[in-house]
């Protein structure tokens, strides 16, 4: 389904933004969220090209 699964400090770190922003983003539905193995959520690494983080 999807390459590449991100943890949300992951995804962070990509965006160069604080993880609480991703965060958000992913109950805000900004960014799709992907129910991990773990039992957490991850975030598709395409995703991260059409997302533009606003300001935290």
């Amino acid at each position: 389904m999807y390459d590449e699964i991100l943890r949300p400090t992951e995804a962070a770190e990509r965006l160069g933004v604080p993880t609480r922003v991703v965060i958000k983003a992913m109950y805000d539905r900004k960014v799709p969220r992907v129910h991990l193995d773990d039992g957490t959520l991850g975030v598709p690494a395409d995703a991260l090209a059409d997302f533009a983080p606003q300001s935290a």
